[in-house]
C-alpha cells in the first residue's frame, strides 16, 4: 500500500472514530492504539478542531448567504418576518455548537473516561465473610449503587479503621461515584500499604483519583511506570494531561 493510501485510511478512521460511525471493536482497536501512539493521538485533536473549524464556517457562509438573498430580494412587505426566522435558525445552529464545544469534557475528564473501569469487586457468597452488613454492601457496589455501599462500608471503619478491605473498597465506590476528593484518603492508605494484597490497584485508581481531581502535581508524584500492569498506562496519562 502506498503512503497515500496509508495516510488517507489513517484520517478516514480518524473521521469515523470522531464522528461515532465506528463500530465497537474498531473504536477500541483504536483507543487502544492511541494509548500507545502521541502522534495518533495529536492527530485527532488536530482534526477534532479541524471539523468544528470547518462546521463553524459553514455556519457563517450561511449567514452571508442569507444576506445576500435579502439585499436582492423583490418580496412584499411581511418579509423581514422570513428573514428573522432564517436568521433566527441559523443562530440557534450557532448557539448549540458554542454550547457543545464549552461543555464538552476538559482533556483530564476524557482521560479518567477513557482509562477508568470500576473494580468489579468481591464474590458475594455469603461463604467469603460472616459478615452480613459487609455483604450487604458488596452486593449494592456490585449492582452499581455506590452510595448505598459507601454508606454501609462506612458504618464498619470506626470499629476496623485500618482495615485495607474496607478502605479500599470505600476509595472505590467513591471513586466510581464521582468522588475522587473522597477517593483520595481512602485509596492513599492502601496504596501506602506494602503488606496489602490491595496495594498495586490502589495505587493505580489513586493516580486516577488525582486525575480527575485535576491534582497534576500529586499524580506526577506517584509513579507506577515500572508497575507490569499499569505502568504503560500511567505513562500514557501523564503524557496526554494537561500541564
Amino acid at each position: 500500500m502506498s503512503e497515500g493510501a496509508l495516510h488517507q485510511h489513517r484520517f478516514e478512521a480518524i473521521e469515523a472514530f470522531l464522528t461515532g460511525s465506528m463500530s465497537a471493536g474498531d473504536r477500541e482497536r483504536f483507543e487502544a492504539e492511541m494509548a500507545h501512539d502521541a502522534v495518533l493521538r495529536a492527530e485527532v485533536e488536530l482534526q477534532r478542531e479541524n471539523m468544528l473549524a470547518v462546521e463553524l464556517g459553514g455556519f457563517r457562509d450561511a449567514m452571508r448567504t442569507i444576506a445576500a438573498q435579502e439585499q436582492r430580494s423583490t418580496a412584499p412587505a411581511h418579509a423581514p418576518w422570513r428573514t428573522f426566522l432564517r436568521y433566527a435558525a441559523v443562530v440557534a445552529l450557532v448557539a448549540s455548537m458554542i454550547v457543545w464545544w464549552s461543555r464538552r469534557p476538559a482533556a483530564d475528564e476524557r482521560l479518567f473516561a477513557e482509562h477508568f473501569v470500576a473494580d468489579p469487586g468481591l464474590p458475594v457468597p455469603m461463604s467469603i465473610s460472616n459478615d452480613p452488613v459487609f455483604h450487604d454492601a458488596m452486593v449494592a457496589y456490585k449492582l452499581g449503587d455506590y452510595d448505598e455501599a459507601r454508606s454501609k462500608w462506612a458504618t464498619l471503619l470506626p470499629s476496623r479503621p485500618a482495615n485495607d478491605t474496607l478502605r479500599y473498597y470505600l476509595g472505590s465506590a467513591a471513586l466510581a461515584d464521582g468522588r475522587p476528593g473522597e477517593a483520595v484518603p481512602m485509596l492513599a492508605m492502601v496504596a501506602a500499604d506494602s503488606g496489602s494484597v490491595f496495594m498495586p490497584k490502589a495505587r493505580w485508581y489513586l493516580l486516577l483519583a488525582y486525575l480527575a481531581s485535576g491534582d497534576h502535581a500529586r499524580m506526577d508524584s506517584l509513579s507506577l511506570d515500572d508497575d507490569p500492569v499499569y505502568g504503560e498506562r500511567a505513562r500514557s496519562i501523564r503524557d496526554r494531561s494537561l500541564r
